[in-house]
């Protein structure tokens, strides 16, 4: 209550302080105010009452007179205001953080709002000293409704914990951690609100966290799971395990500072190697800044080379290749030069190209990327390094012609062990390594150079068994006596891999004393998976479904796998033939020389026929041939797969028969009819001989077809079919569309009146009863017919034409034909 008063107390002296004449202020009033206040103009401060110089450190009212108000904003927060005053602007008090004149800190609670009358560029500045408040509240912990009333108001977050355990939490914590129910986490450990990234900070201990004197920055987290910036502090309280935990949401801070943080790394990175020349460029690889070392270095002005490509400061090749490692970067790949040195060549504005160290590093400024590379000029070292090489080169002469002597008594030795294709290995009688040629070194993973002085035992172990990993004993050979002429073993290299080996040891003597031993060894990996692949390919070949044949260029089988008589079928007791010729082409024998010519010119052959198995059946095939060791174009061999695609065909046939034949009357179905129409139309125009179409409509069949039933109807249209097809040419076509519609399709007529007398032939013949097993069905036929080009110039005009006829001749009375005429209207169209 008493905290209410004094707010509205402070808010009636702000009110009366602000006068309508000129906005000017009443000392009297505001000198009785015990807070901070202050008038700004354009956010320049023009009057500080005596509690707001006294709360700042100000000696007199001008120190502070004339100055913008962010200037007694702590650094923390002044990004806040560098947009102006609007975010002080509200009904409730924002927190902030003053610098005072000595430059310490404090927390204060800020609004702002016009001064009326004036151009609203005058705004009152009204702020309280809050730095104490949180030392108040261990003194009013006495009376807990006092306490939870003064914590209420508290704008940012207060919880109570006891033993680890949330006991109260303040309306600004509720809201903060959006929580609607104001007793949800009473009860619950702290961790609850704390972001699992942080719990680590936790498990210091509040102890600990109390004993820090600055906030701690860390995430809480909501209701909802949302992580949540905030600052952090924790004081202890009397009582034993009570805590007292302050947090404030630092959100708008952060967004606010991201740039100044942002630009501060910037240039504390360029800071660090100033001594260096620095280039910094864009993800695009444009240059956009070039310090005055880079300029030294490359003879150009940042002037000159700011917004150009960084492939100006490149000889040729590499400049070309710049742009393409940049898209190869940003698409996720590359990447290779970030975070280590490289020497390249540097290209200078006059042309000359010089050695240079480079270091690259990568920033991120939100989603974009900077690149910064520092240089160095290492043209002296590059020099000494050369001087240095050239007097090594000069020392290692004179060596070399002092060893000469030496090295030209063992040349000849070494040259033989260093060709010979098998590995030798020398071992002393202690099994260590005495010397070792290229080829034992390339089998067993090692470098010739590192092989010497090792144990026999380390270079040599087992790769497979229950003896894997353990080294050979060859220590406990040479002392038993024991060697090997020849035997193979799996061998495990230096870099964890197997090698199928061939190993081989004799002694070493010297004048009858044995010194050592030698060790001879093979690769024989590519042995072992050929003879594994002959193992597999033999196996394939006696199983797979396809019959293979080996034969010569001429002919001549010289193998056969399992599945050729499967699908050959020789008659029992006798073999196939010897000759591929007879076997698989004796209907076509020149097939066998297209083969053949295939194969030289094209290198493959296939083909799919008709042919019959050796039982006589007929089959079809699908023949591939490859040739075998083919080399300027003659081969040794030739192979032959034969697949049986009988039943394929043969399904194939049936589909094609069903897509274009009716399967009651096995006459060409409405698909065909169109194929041949559109066909006889095309031949007709191209010879200019004339055609026609019939169109029949079965009159009466649809009674039998209801009266004596399906089976009956079908008897009737089989029949009809066939008389249909005994009244025309083998030239001609007789279709059926469906149901009891026919048509018939004439070439090369010489006018209407053949078409004239093939109608009345079909009318006549379909008039004649039909027998339906014992019982009599009788039909007629209406016909309508186009003729091609009197009646049309196209399929669908004559289909269209013809039609429209049929219909007029059941109009006139049915068992007729008519032909069409211009005056007809189609009163159907089938399509």
């Amino acid at each position: 209550m008493r905290a209410a008063q004094g707010r509205a107390y402070v808010q009636g002296v702000v009110r009366v302080t602000v006068q309508a004449n000129n906005g000017s202020v009443n000392h009297q009033w505001a000198e009785l105010v015990p807070d901070l206040l202050c008038l700004c103009e354009d956010g320049v401060m023009t009057f500080v009452n005596g509690a707001g110089l006294r709360m700042l450190g100000a000696s007199t009212a001008h120190q502070l007179i004339g100055r913008p108000l962010a200037d007694i904003v702590h650094a923390d927060y002044a990004p806040l205001l560098e947009e102006g005053l609007d975010l002080l602007f509200g009904d409730d008090y924002l927190p902030l953080m003053f610098a005072r004149m000595d430059g310490s800190a404090m927390e204060v609670e800020v609004r702002a709002q016009a001064v009326a009358g004036t151009d609203e560029t005058t705004v009152l500045i009204h702020a309280r000293d809050i730095t104490e408040r949180m030392v108040s509240v261990n003194h009013v912990l006495e009376s807990e409704q006092r306490y939870r009333s003064l914590v209420n108001l508290a704008l940012d977050m207060i919880c109570l914990v006891n033993n680890g355990e949330i006991r109260l939490i303040n309306l600004a914590g509720q809201k903060l951690l959006e929580h609607e129910e104001s007793d949800a986490l009473i009860g619950r450990p702290v961790r609850d609100m704390v972001h699992p990234d942080y719990h680590a900070i936790l498990d210091l201990g509040l102890d600990t966290l109390a004993e820090e004197t600055s906030l701690v920055p860390l995430k809480l987290i909501t209701a909802h799971g949302e992580a949540v910036d905030a600052e952090m502090r924790v004081r202890a309280l009397e009582q034993v395990g009570a805590y007292m935990i302050e947090a404030r949401d630092i959100r708008q801070r952060l967004r606010s500072a991201e740039a100044i943080r942002e630009r501060e790394a910037r240039l504390q990175g360029i800071l660090d190697t100033v001594a260096e020349g620095i280039v910094t460029a864009d993800e695009m690889g444009r240059i956009q800044s070039f310090n005055r070392a880079a300029e030294r270095i490359f003879g150009r002005t940042a002037k000159q080379v700011v917004g150009q490509n960084l492939s100006i400061l490149m000889p040729a090749p590499d400049a070309a290749g710049h742009d393409s490692y940049l898209s190869k970067y940003r698409g996720g790949g590359g990447g290779a030069m970030l975070g280590r040195s490289r020497e390249l060549i540097g290209l200078r504005a006059d042309g000359s190209e010089f050695p240079i160290e480079l270091n690259i590093s990568e920033l991120r400024l939100g989603k974009a990327r900077l690149f910064t590379g520092i240089i160095r000029d290492i043209t002296e070292r590059k020099q000494a390094q050369e001087a240095e090489q050239r007097y090594k080169h000069e020392l290692e002469v004179q060596v070399e012609e002092q060893t000469r002597d030496i090295r030209r008594m063992s040349r000849q030795v070494q040259g033989i062990l260093d060709s010979a294709g098998d590995g030798i290995i020398g071992v002393d009688l202690d099994a260590r390594i005495t010397f070792a040629n290229p080829a034992a070194a390339a089998v067993l993973g090692w470098s010739d150079k590192d092989l010497p002085g090792r144990l026999a035992d380390e270079v040599f172990r087992y790769a497979d068994g229950p003896r894997a990993g353990r080294g050979v004993p060859v220590r406990a050979a040479l002392r038993r006596g024991v060697f090997n002429e020849r035997t193979e073993l799996m061998l495990t290299r230096a870099n964890g891999t197997a090698v199928a080996a061939e190993y081989g040891s004799s002694p070493i003597e010297d004048e009858g004393e044995r010194t050592g031993a030698v060790v001879v060894l093979r690769d024989i990996t590519e042995r072992k998976a050929a003879e594994e692949r002959l193992r597999v390919a033999a196996a394939v070949f006696d199983t797979t479904v396809e019959g293979v044949i080996v034969c010569t260029p001429d002919g001549v089988i010289t193998m056969a796998n399992p599945a050729l008589s499967r699908i050959l079928r020789p008659p029992p007791g006798t073999a196939l033939g010897d000759s591929v010729q007879a076997v698989l082409f004796a209907e076509s024998p020149q097939l066998w020389n297209d083969v053949i010519e295939a194969l030289r010119i094209i290198g493959h052959w296939e083909h799919e026929f008709w042919s019959h198995r050796l039982d006589g059946d007929a089959f079809a095939t699908r023949l591939v041939a490859s040739p075998v060791a083919a080399q300027d174009g003659v081969f040794g061999s030739v192979v032959l797969v034969v697949n049986d695609i009988t039943q394929r065909k043969r399904d194939e046939e049936r589909i094609r028969y069903q897509a274009n034949y009716d399967m009651l009357t096995g006459l060409p179905n409405r698909t065909l009819f169109h194929d041949r129409l559109d066909q006889a139309v095309r031949n007709a125009r191209r010879s200019g001989q004339g055609m026609a179409l019939m169109f029949i409509d079965l009159d009466g069949f649809k009674a039998v077809n209801d009266t004596l039933g399906h089976e009956a109807g079908d008897m009737v249209l089989k029949g009809a079919a066939e008389r249909l097809a005994q009244c025309v040419r083998d030239n001609d076509t007789v279709a059926r569309l469906g149901g009891d519609e026919f048509t018939v399709i004439m070439t090369t007529i010489t006018g209407p009146g053949g078409a004239a007398i093939v109608a009345q032939r079909i009318i006549e013949s379909l008039e004649v009863p039909f027998d339906l097993g014992g019982r009599v069905g009788n039909i007629s036929g209406s016909i309508g017919i186009a003729v091609l080009p009197e009646h049309g110039d196209t399929a669908d005009d004559i289909l269209r034409n013809a039609d429209a006829a049929m219909y007029h001749a059941k109009d006139q009375g049915k068992a007729n034909f008519q032909f069409y005429r211009p005056e007809l209207m189609p009163s159907e169209s089938v399509g």
